[in-house]
Formats: C-alpha cells, structure tokens, sequence
C-alpha cells in the first residue's frame, strides 16, 4: 500500500492487520472512540485558538465530520450486538505527542504550541489513513467494512493535508525550512514508535 503522499516514512508493521481482523468489535470499539477523540480535539483546538478565523472553520467542519464517523462506526458497534467500553489509553498519541514537543526549538517553553499540536495531529490522520487503506484492501475484512474505510481513509487523508497546511500557515516563509525539519525528524520518531509498539486490534 503506498504511503508516498503520506508524511509517513514506514509503512505499518506486517503482523498489524492480522491482529486487527483478529477481533472486529475491539477493533470497531478502539475506533469509536478514536473518532469521538478527533471531534473534541478539533473542538478543544478551536477553542484554544478562536482568534484564527480561518482555523475554527476548519477545525468546526472537521469536527462534524468527525462525530459523523463517529455515529457511524457506533452504530456498527451495535449491528454486531456490541456496546463501548471504555476507552484504553492511546499509547501511540501519547508517544507521538512527545516526540513532537521534542522537535521544538530550544527555548520554546514548556506547553505545546499551535504548531506542535497541529504536526501531532498531522501525523495522527495520516497514519489512520493508512491503516484505514489496507482495511479497505484486505480480504480478512468483511465486504461492508471494506467500502466503509474505502471512504474514512479519503477523508482522513483530507484531513492530515488539512493540519499540515495550517501548520505551515503558523510557521510562516521565514519558518519553512525548520518546519520541513519537524516533520523529517518527526516521521524517523514516529516509524520507530510504530515498530516497537504492540500490535493489537486497535487503530493506533
């Protein structure tokens, strides 16, 4: 599965769509509660910067979107008789979140700025976007989950395209190059993540 117009240098460890097909109902629980996340992160990061206009209505769109693919894969949940748990500590974003603030300049300070949060964020959807595409491209997934992430990989490629341009409007011209930098060091860190993290059915 290619992952060249992806921020991603690696793709996903082999064994990691065989443990996702392992159990369908975790696998859709974890991913219920990845989307009822995305939505109020959007909405947290909307809230945090109201004075960027152009932001908020991205982040609000994104938002509704997001607790769309939320109902959707809740009422998945429930068609297989299942209800949510819930939610097991997301490793992966925890990590990642680290990783980006360890890419910062020196001198930043000590709390997460915009473009921290927007490069987490980034790389959050894009790596969804590529595990939502080999679920797509699996035969171990049943038909109807199949044309399902078929979709929510378009939209979260959408989305990752969405938090890397507003992370090179807050860098600015005179920021490009060390934003470029972020993102190079940012996905080295973020492939070693993948490779030493546990594999189980979760989305991350």
């Amino acid at each position: 599965m290619s992952i060249t117009e992806l921020p991603l240098i690696t793709p996903s460890p082999a064994g990691w769509l065989d443990h996702a097909a392992s159990d369908f109902p975790a696998l859709l629980v974890d991913h219920a509660h990845c989307e009822l996340k995305a939505a109020a992160n959007a909405m947290a990061l909307a809230g945090r910067y109201a004075d960027r206009t152009a932001l908020v209505r991205d982040l609000t769109a994104l938002a509704r979107e997001e607790l769309r693919h939320f109902e959707q894969v809740h009422a998945l949940v429930r068609a297989r008789g299942g209800t949510l748990t819930r939610p097991a500590p997301d490793h992966y974003v925890r990590e990642l979140q680290r990783l980006v603030r360890g890419t910062r300049a020196v001198g930043t300070g000590a709390h997460p700025t915009l473009e921290d949060e927007l490069l987490g964020c980034g790389f959050i959807e894009a790596r969804s976007c590529e595990r939502f595409r080999l679920l797509a491209a699996s035969p171990l997934v049943p038909a109807d989950l199949q044309a399902f992430y078929a979709e929510l990989a378009a939209a979260e490629s959408r989305h990752h395209e969405l938090f890397f341009d507003h992370a090179a409007t807050a860098a600015g011209p005179a920021g490009a190059a060390a934003l470029a930098g972020r993102i190079a060091a940012i996905a080295q860190g973020e492939a070693e993540l993948v490779a030493r993290l546990p594999l189980g059915p979760r989305i991350h």
